[in-house]
């Protein structure tokens, strides 16, 4: 029989339990919609934390200064605390696999420019800071930092591409000036990160104003600022080697410092993290789909066999007019397949509007993958075979004497 047959058989046959083909189907709906559903979420999810995590730079080992609850001796008294200038000039003289140390210190101030205040972080770091964080010089006509600034009389600073809207506005930064904590400083540059990073994950870069750190430390001395470097980015040359390095800087700070003043985060490591629990996140969600797919395949074989009870008498006369076992088998298969498939295409509707509506009411970032939509429609279709081969089998082996008897 021809393919047109088979489509006509089963229109005929859906048309006739039209209710009962849906009820058969909405096993295969929901399954497959919370698989495209449950899979944007985990990728969503996924590419979020991972473009977080790749915004510190994997090839960095980040050293962050905190201050302890109590001093070595016990006492409360801390003032200066963190990461030292001894130990940035020892990760910078004695480590082998590192190519820049970056000192990092930051302070939120009051920036008077243009006739009036800003509150921005104010940022003191070196000039490879520029080159591990991502970022790059905004405007052709200016500059980013470099050695040479510490020494010279003028003050120079960069500042990020946001800063200088709130600060000047339209106005070109270019060239002006601008006075924190009593000092003028001229700006000769914008920074601008494309991926809009956070430093060391909380301050949005583009937002913050950045001078020289030796300068930086000289206006704001220690009786002012108790850490000589908030953060510092260690760059590894090898990422292989990765691992080994933050483990003779870890070694190194524990045997110099009384007390842990400091925390170490490793964004490679936490990214590995991070993929490993995606990977179970996601073999779980497809865990949960797969059972709502279970349950509709029985659904869709209970069906079939009630399809085939009521057809005996046409399966009896098609098989007395000759009709082969193989011809009967490839109809109720065939009408077992468009019923999840169509199951499946409605599924897949359904889930991209599930996606649509968590990102849009939960704020929560989804994406669908041609890959999700692939696989979902690929099992809903293999369902139909699995689950659609006994019954047709069993119409198929059915004696033609005995269909018509019934």
């Amino acid at each position: 029989m021809s393919l047109k047959y088979n489509i006509e058989s089963t229109w005929l046959s859906l048309k006739h339990h039209a209710f009962r083909s849906l009820l058969a189907m909405l096993g295969v709906v929901l399954g497959v919609a919370a698989v495209v559903g449950m899979l944007s979420v985990s990728e969503g999810a996924r590419q979020a934390s991972i473009q977080r995590i790749e915004q510190q730079g994997v090839d960095n080992i980040i050293l962050h200064s905190e201050k302890p609850t109590v001093n070595a001796s016990g006492g409360e008294n801390i003032f200066f605390y963190g990461i030292s200038g001894g130990d940035i000039t020892h990760f910078q003289t004695v480590l082998e696999n590192v190519r820049s140390v970056v000192p990092i210190v930051q302070l939120r101030q009051t920036v008077y420019a243009a006739g009036k205040a800003s509150d921005i972080i104010l940022v003191g770091t070196t000039p490879e800071f520029l080159e591990i964080s991502r970022s790059r010089n905004a405007d052709s006509r200016g500059r980013w930092l470099t050695d040479s600034d510490t020494y010279l009389a003028e003050m120079f600073c960069s500042i990020g591409v946001d800063a200088a809207q709130q600060m000047f506005g339209l106005d070109d930064p270019l060239g002006k000036t601008v006075n924190i904590y009593g000092a003028t400083f001229k700006v000769i540059g914008l920074l601008e990160n494309p991926l809009r990073s956070k430093l060391a994950g909380k301050h949005d870069i583009n937002n913050m104003i950045f001078v020289d750190y030796n300068t930086l430390m000289s206006i704001f001395n220690k009786d002012y600022q108790a850490v000589e470097a908030d953060f510092v980015y260690v760059r590894v040359d090898d990422l292989n080697y990765l691992e080994n390095t933050a483990d003779r800087i870890r070694t190194y700070l524990e045997e110099t410092h009384e007390i842990t003043d400091y925390t170490i985060s490793v964004p490679y490591e936490l990214l590995l993290t991070e993929k490993a629990t995606q990977r179970v996140f996601t073999v779980v969600m497809g865990s949960i789909a797969a059972i709502s797919l279970l349950v509709g395949g029985i659904g869709i074989m209970n069906i079939m066999l009630a399809n085939i009870y009521e057809r005996t008498k046409e399966i009896g006369t098609l098989r007395a007019l000759g009709a082969p076992r193989r011809t009967i088998l490839i109809q109720f298969l065939f009408e077992a397949i468009t019923l999840t498939g169509l199951g499946g295409i409605l599924g897949v509707g359904i889930g991209l509007l599930i996606a649509a509506l968590i990102k849009h009411t939960a704020d929560m970032p989804t994406i669908v993958t041609p890959l999700s939509v692939t696989v979902a429609l690929t099992v809903s279709v293999l369902t139909g075979v699995v689950f659609g081969t006994h019954p047709a089998w069993k119409a198929a082996s059915l004696s033609p004497i005995e269909a018509l008897r019934r």
